[in-house]
C-alpha cells in the first residue's frame, strides 16, 4: 500500500477557546496524509485542488488529517466543495474517533475481509458505506443502478436518479435519503454538514447547494468525541473526484455527558398464535430517576421457523385502561438468520416508562423479542427538552375501507381537553396502509383542528433505501406509510398556536375515499402530546 504526506494548505484558527477550525484550499503545504488502497494511483494535488480520484479504474483513495481540535465539542460544522464524475461510485466525509483510529496518520484499511478461496486479493474498501467503529460519517452514493427484476437484490426498481446521501454511526447506516440536487457533473457542488450534540444523541443537518437533505435528523447515542477528519472515495469503473475546498469548524467544548442507564426489560420474549395478544407486567426504568431522553431498543431475533412475509410488529404500554403504542415495526421480507434492531426515541412517553407496567409486543410469530430502554440525563451545557404535561390517544385501530362505518368510527371527530398548564402541543400520527389499493397507492389525507386544515400524502418513496437491504420479495416498491424492515413513519403537526389551556380541542382525520370490496385498511395509532413551559 502506498501513502504519502503531501503539501496541502491547512490553516488552524483558534479564535478563542470556544472554537477551532480546519480550513484547506489545497494551495499551500499542510499535514494531510494521502493514501492509495490497493492500486498504484494515489490522490494528487494539482491546480489548487485535491484529485481524490484521478480517473483510473479500480481506485480506492483516502485523505486524512491529524486531530486539530483536542477534546470533544458540542457542535461541528463542515463545508465541502467538490466535483464528482458520474463514473465514480461515491465518497465519504468521516470524523474518525481518535481512540479507535489514532490521532494522526493515514485513514485505516477499512472493510477488508479475508480473501475467498481462489481470490488473490480481499475486497477493497467501499467508501460509500463507511460503517466505522465509534465514528460518524456522511456518504455520497452515486451508484445504485436501476433494475427491472422485482425480486433481485438490486433496489432501484422505480429507476430513480442515482444520488443518495447516507448517515452512519458506530458501524451502522442510520439514515439514507435521495438528494434532489445533482451530485455529479462539471460544476462544483457545495455540501454543508452540521452536527449539534444534544442529550442522548445528535441532531444532524445536511444541505446540498441550498437544498436541505436532512434537517435536525436525530441520531441516537451519537455523543461528543475527539475526532479527526478524513475523506475516502472509490471508482471501480474510473471517474474523477476533485475536492476544491474543505472547512471543518468545532464550536463550544462539550461538558461531560452523564452516564446513561440501560435496563433490559424483555429478553427472548416468546411468540404466540396469530390473533392472540398477551399482556404481561414488566419492571421498566427505576422510579425517581431523571428521564431527559429515553431511547427504546427493539430487537427481533428470528427463529428457525419463521414467517417469510412482512408483518406488523408492535410495542404497547398501558396506563390503567389506556393503551399507548411506543413502536410500530414492519418485519423484513423473507430474510432468515439476521437480528433486526430498531432504536426509537420514546421521550414523549417517558412518564409511562418507570416502575411496573403492562406491555404487549409482537410480531405474533417467527421471532423472539428483546426490549430495553436507555435513559439519558441532560448535560450541563444542553438546553432541556420540552416537559410533557399531558397525553391523549386520538385515533387508534384499523379502518376497513370496504366498510364506511369502520372508517367513520376510526377517523371520526375527537374532542380532547387541554391541560391548564399546557403551553405547547404536538399531534403525532402513525398510519400504515394494507391491501392492494390501500398499500400501493398514494393517498391524500387531511387533519382538521378547529378551523385549520393540514394536508399530507401517505406515501413512502424510499423503501429501496431501507436499512435492511437487500431483501427477498417486493421490499423495494413504494408503499403507503411504511416499507418492509422499517419502523412506521410518524406525521407530526405542531398545534401550539391552536391550543387554549383549560379548553377543548376538536380534531378530525379525513382520509381519501377508497373504493374497496376487499380487505384494504389503514392501521392507525396517534397521540396528542401537551408540553409545559
Amino acid at each position: 500500500m502506498r501513502w504519502l504526506a503531501v503539501g496541502l494548505s491547512c490553516l488552524l484558527l483558534a479564535a478563542s477557546a470556544q472554537e477551532v477550525q480546519l480550513t484547506t484550499d489545497f494551495s499551500a503545504p499542510g499535514d494531510a496524509v494521502l493514501r492509495a488502497h490497493g492500486s498504484d494511483h494515489p490522490p494528487l494535488v494539482s491546480e489548487g485542488g485535491l484529485q481524490l480520484l484521478t480517473g483510473q479504474k479500480g481506485e480506492n483513495n483516502s485523505a486524512a488529517w491529524p486531530v486539530v481540535a483536542p477534546g470533544s465539542y458540542r457542535r461541528i460544522e463542515a463545508e465541502l466543495s467538490f466535483r464528482l464524475d458520474p463514473a465514480a461510485h461515491g465518497f465519504s466525509l468521516m470524523l474518525l474517533h481518535s481512540n479507535h483510529f489514532h490521532s494522526s496518520g493515514p485513514a485505516f484499511e477499512l472493510y477488508k475481509p479475508m480473501p475467498l478461496p481462489g481470490h488473490p486479493k480481499p475486497a477493497a474498501p467501499h467508501w460509500d458505506e463507511p460503517n466505522l467503529w465509534g465514528s460518524f460519517a456522511l456518504a455520497v452514493d452515486t451508484h445504485n443502478p436501476p433494475t427491472d427484476d422485482p425480486f433481485d437484490a438490486a433496489g432501484n426498481v422505480h429507476k430513480r436518479p442515482q444520488r443518495e446521501i447516507s448517515l452512519h454511526y458506530d458501524g451502522k447506516e442510520l439514515a439514507n435519503a435521495f438528494c434532489e440536487p445533482m451530485l455529479t457533473g462539471a460544476d462544483s457542488v457545495k455540501l454543508q454538514l452540521t452536527i449539534e450534540f444534544v442529550t442522548g444523541g445528535a441532531e444532524v443537518s445536511v444541505d446540498v447547494d441550498g437544498h436541505a437533505v436532512y434537517e435536525r435528523h436525530f441520531l441516537p447515542h451519537l455523543l461528543p468525541y475527539e475526532a479527526r477528519v478524513a475523506l475516502g472515495a472509490w471508482g471501480a469503473d474510473g471517474g474523477t473526484l476533485r475536492i476544491d475546498s474543505l472547512r471543518v469548524h468545532w464550536l463550544r467544548p462539550a461538558a461531560e455527558s452523564p452516564p446513561a442507564l440501560t435496563v433490559e426489560v424483555v429478553r427472548r420474549g416468546g411468540t404466540r398464535p396469530a390473533g392472540e395478544h398477551a399482556q404481561s407486567s414488566y419492571e421498566l426504568l427505576p422510579e425517581g430517576i431523571e428521564l431527559e431522553r429515553v431511547l427504546l431498543h427493539y430487537r427481533l431475533n428470528p427463529l428457525v421457523k419463521r414467517d417469510e412475509w412482512d408483518r406488523l410488529g408492535w410495542l404497547y404500554v398501558w396506563d390503567g385502561d389506556a393503551r399507548y403504542e411506543l413502536a410500530l415495526i414492519l418485519t423484513p421480507f423473507r430474510m432468515w438468520g439476521a437480528v433486526y434492531e430498531y432504536v426509537i426515541d420514546v421521550t414523549d412517553f417517558a412518564w409511562l416508562l418507570q416502575g411496573r407496567r403492562k406491555l404487549d409486543f409482537g410480531p405474533r410469530r417467527g421471532f423472539v423479542t428483546d426490549v430495553s430502554f436507555t435513559a439519558y440525563r441532560r448535560p450541563a451545557d444542553v438546553e432541556p427538552l420540552p416537559r410533557v404535561v399531558g397525553m391523549a390517544n386520538v385515533w387508534n385501530g384499523a379502518a376497513h375501507f370496504n366498510n364506511p362505518a369502520s372508517v367513520e368510527a376510526t377517523f371520526g371527530v375527537r374532542r380532547i381537553p387541554v391541560p391548564a398548564e399546557a403551553r405547547g402541543a404536538k399531534l403525532r400520527i402513525c398510519v400504515t396502509g394494507h391491501g392492494g389499493t390501500a398499500e400501493f397507492k398514494p393517498l391524500q389525507r387531511t387533519v382538521r383542528v378547529g378551523g385549520q386544515s393540514f394536508e399530507d400524502t401517505l406515501w413512502t418513496t424510499d423503501c429501496y433505501l431501507n436499512p435492511w437491504r437487500p431483501q427477498f420479495g417486493t421490499w423495494k416498491y413504494d408503499r403507503a406509510g411504511w416499507g418492509p424492515g422499517s419502523a412506521g413513519r410518524i406525521w407530526e403537526i405542531d398545534l401550539s398556536a391552536l391550543i387554549e389551556p383549560g379548553s377543548e380541542l376538536e380534531l378530525e382525520y379525513i382520509p381519501e375515499t377508497i373504493e374497496s370490496s376487499s380487505w384494504d385498511n389503514h392501521h392507525v395509532e396517534s397521540q396528542l402530546v401537551f408540553y409545559g413551559g
